[in-house]
């Protein structure tokens, strides 16, 4: 019976493995045709309870603290979980228990087995996430009590326990805000995770955003895993996606009237300010559903995690329309490539783009102020260094650098400069200059913005995508709520919502290595004419000076009554 019912699980995997599987099932039809005649002691087979799930095996005794039941030890397990976060000085994620009355009964997490067993999905206890695990949000420290008092973050991944059963579970996902490359990913990892790790089968895909909770039947699309298995290799997102349309109590009635007691959000900061705001009304409300945030952006303008999934594909795809760029540059007379690349708030797209392509000759984001006219300006010196010395030059500018021009006024008074188009107005501006001082020039522009958010995900954001939607069911499956999930210093964590939701922009500082980097790669100036002045009495003793490369400190003359 053994070898048959081996042969008949071998059997059921995909093709590829037919061959292997009837070569086992015939070596295992062999040891007991050998150990017949040749009359073989039969030992113990304990291979027989390694593949059965937890709850199925008998407890073995263990060193350490001993458990009745498994259900006890499940029970000790997620209190621990929520107990170390106090104990060990972690950054609080919240858990359903906290507002949803008990008892609870957990099960055991399906991926976990007794010991690992070949042929056989599932991991050794060693490989789950013990409680009061956490990560240190600073890795730089001048003495050792920095260590202690940095922050603590909780390890993200599976837990010996389930506070769901698969049969109760009714999960939703959502994506939110603009394109990026890598929505496609998370969804359909999120449905593999659910689908065969967690046994979860039923997972409704939400489209166009938020409004979708509210804005009928029609918008709730079942997703199996037929139904995602292709889509990580498309660009955008197979749900539609929907930005500034929030209406918190109707989505929650919409969650509640549909028994969805699971949602996975997909989205920037901005979305996660509408994941905080539901967070709020299901606490208020004790609603048993727990909600889970991915964070996403272009831009990388997260502050808080090492990166966000779909820079990698767009600084790829902004360093296609750089190199292209180049080769206009270098094949004309006096050739100029201009172009411009994604970065409303922030810079880490032009800047880490440059910093691949090494031949970029000037890059402009949002966060250094610059002077277009003058003796130090950006034209003149794109004229008489670049044209006139070494015949091209290579331009590449955030969308959002029009926060740094200082010497003209790009629009109306009282109206944001961001929605000026830097990248004609810098065009125009050189072959006005040109024009000006009878030197005209061949210039390219690029704009690719849209191209960079509609790419597929590439090979690097594909893997990193897959890590943020597992750690997302994960920690959704052990309880937890209200919470995200990111990369800090390379470890998977769970960060609180309100990190996310509240927190400012990662923006680019002038003294920080990678811009460094830049400078010296691209040889540009600060295209300063005057350097940034500052007033401040000699009474200060610490100052935080605006990042420009040329700064001039005067010292205001006091009178001083003490030495």
């Amino acid at each position: 019976r053994r070898v048959h019912g081996d042969l008949h699980y071998l059997c059921l995997m995909d093709s590829p493995y037919n061959v292997a599987a009837l070569s086992s099932a015939l070596g295992l039809l062999g040891w007991g045709v050998y150990k017949k005649f040749f009359k073989v002691e039969e030992k113990e087979d304990k291979e027989e309870e390694a593949d059965k799930p937890m709850e199925e095996v008998k407890k073995a005794p263990k060193k350490g603290k001993k458990f009745d039941s498994i259900q006890e030890e499940l029970q000790y397990e997620m209190k621990a979980d929520i107990d170390d976060l106090v104990t060990n000085k972690i950054v609080h994620v919240d858990h359903l228990t906290e507002w949803t009355p008990g008892p609870y009964e957990l099960t055991a997490n399906p991926l976990l087995l007794k010991n690992m067993v070949r042929h056989k999905l599932g991991m050794p206890s060693e490989s789950l996430v013990p409680p009061g695990t956490f990560c240190i949000k600073d890795y730089q420290f001048l003495k050792d009590s920095e260590v202690v008092e940095a922050k603590r973050f909780m390890k993200a991944g599976p837990k010996k326990y389930s506070f769901f059963k698969k049969d109760e579970v009714k999960a939703a996902i959502v994506t939110c805000g603009g394109l990026c490359p890598g929505l496609n990913v998370v969804i359909r990892e999120i449905v593999m995770n659910l689908w065969y790790n967690y046994k979860v089968q039923t997972i409704y895909g939400v489209r166009f955003g938020y409004q979708g909770f509210y804005s009928g039947d029609e918008n709730y699309i079942k997703l199996t895993p037929d139904i995602v298995k292709d889509i990580h290799n498309l660009g955008g997102t197979v749900l539609g996606a929907g930005r500034d349309i929030f209406d918190g109590p109707k989505i929650v009635q919409g969650i509640t009237e549909r028994g969805i007691n699971q949602v996975f959000i997909i989205g920037g900061d901005g979305t996660h300010k509408g994941v905080a705001a539901l967070a709020q009304l299901v606490k208020k409300e004790k609603c048993r559903i727990a909600l889970c945030g991915v964070p996403k952006t272009i831009d990388n303008d997260i502050k808080g995690i090492d990166c966000s999934f779909g820079f990698a594909s767009a600084v790829q795809a902004a360093l296609n329309a750089i190199n292209s760029a180049n080769v206009e540059a270098n094949c004309a007379d006096r050739g100029i490539g201009l172009v411009k690349v994604m970065g409303r708030d922030v810079g880490h797209v032009a800047m880490h783009a440059c910093l691949a392509s090494r031949d970029v000759n000037i890059c402009l984001v949002p966060e250094f102020k610059f002077d277009l006219d003058g003796e130090k300006g950006l034209l003149n010196y794109i004229f008489t260094e670049r044209l006139k010395k070494k015949g091209h030059c290579v331009i590449v500018v955030a969308e959002g650098a029009a926060l740094g021009v200082r010497d003209r006024n790009l629009v109306d008074k009282g109206k944001d400069p961001r929605d000026a188009d830097i990248g004609q107005v810098i065009k125009k501006a050189i072959l006005d200059y040109g024009d000006k001082i009878g030197y005209k020039p061949v210039l390219k522009y690029i704009d690719p913005s849209y191209m960079i958010r509609t790419v597929p995900a590439n090979s690097e954001d594909k893997q990193f995508c897959s890590v943020l939607a597992q750690n997302a069911v994960h920690g959704v499956m052990a309880g937890f709520t209200n919470f995200t999930c990111g990369i800090i210093r390379g470890i998977s964590v769970n960060l609180p919502i309100e990190l996310i939701a509240d927190g400012d922009k990662n923006r680019l500082v002038f003294e920080d290595r990678g811009w460094q980097r830049l400078l010296a790669s691209t040889g540009q100036p600060s295209f300063l004419n005057q350097p940034t002045k500052i007033c401040i009495p000699v009474s200060y003793t610490h100052l935080t000076l605006p990042t420009n490369r040329e700064v001039q400190i005067s010292v205001v003359a006091v009178s001083l009554k003490k030495k």
